[in-house]
């Protein structure tokens, strides 16, 4: 069994809908679980969220609040966010969670034998660590006295977490630090929540290959950042192509797009089922 953790805030609440009917579509063969949605804002935001979004999986959604926690919050939410994700992950009963943002949204199927193989990894791949993520490589080295070379594929959302491991290394992290995780997570500011975990894999089994396969079978995700709007034609391209598993578009990129842009966003989920796009 598999959970799903989103975190969202109140203006990601349009795009959460088209996430939710996307997820009901596309990933009722991953035997979910629970459907944690965290809310990294005022804890109102909670009632603004129907469980209906998720059509056939209403049953399984859990709106929680942050501050069921109990802990400060930092002003920026990216890095609340990340915190949260691997929180919420260490409270699942399933073996597995699978961690979105709020704007990733499923564009075909996600069956269990693409996800894992016969020797039970997940086959989301292994990368190596981008140049721009090395001082987050150093922070997780100093911390578990490694030399960290390849995180986690698949270079961002859906990543898959094991949530005993999740468990395990929130614990190591107050026997390291002896501050409690989300104090000191928060306290780090440039680590990144999939970073500090595929190093926590790597400080135990040595590297990866225990959990992840090399391998990506799963699919491409294909995002655009604030910085890409000027590359759509590529990116949406990309986005057709069949062997694309998930799609999004970061808030701030998507203000720079034209109305004609944004329309063949939408009109591209809508005919991949996904109908809340026109409210996007």
């Amino acid at each position: 069994m598999i959970d799903v953790i989103t975190v969202v805030f109140r203006d990601e609440l349009k795009i959460l809908q088209a996430q939710a009917q996307s997820v009901a579509r596309y990933c009722k063969q991953l035997n979910i679980g629970n459907i944690y949605v965290v809310v990294n804002d005022e804890d109102n935001i909670t009632q603004l969220i129907d469980g209906s979004w998720w059509g056939d999986l209403h049953d399984r959604v859990i709106v929680t609040p942050r501050s069921v926690f109990s802990t400060q919050w930092h002003s920026n939410g990216w890095v609340s966010q990340q915190a949260l994700k691997l929180l919420t992950a260490s409270i699942s009963y399933s073996h597995y969670s699978m961690i979105l943002d709020a704007k990733t949204i499923f564009v075909r199927e996600l069956t269990l034998d693409k996800l894992f193989n016969q020797s039970a990894q997940l086959q989301i791949g292994q990368l190596d660590v981008f140049p721009v993520f090395e001082p987050c490589r150093q922070i997780v080295n100093r911390l578990w006295n490694i030399d960290l070379q390849k995180q986690a594929g698949p270079g961002g959302v859906p990543f898959f977490v094991c949530n005993d491991v999740v468990r395990a290394m929130i614990a190591d992290v107050y026997a390291y630090t002896h501050q409690n995780f989300p104090t000191w997570f928060q306290s780090q500011g440039l680590v990144t929540e999939f970073m500090l975990y595929s190093g926590y894999i790597v400080k135990g089994a040595g590297s990866l290959d225990i959990l992840y396969s090399q391998h990506n079978n799963i699919g491409g995700i294909i995002n655009v950042c604030h910085s890409e709007v000027e590359a759509w034609d590529r990116k949406f391209a990309e986005m057709k192509k069949p062997n694309t598993l998930t799609v999004s578009i970061h808030r701030a990129a998507w203000i720079k797009m034209t109305p004609e842009q944004q329309q063949q966003y939408q009109m591209f989920l809508i005919d991949r089922g996904v109908t809340q796009a026109w409210q996007i």
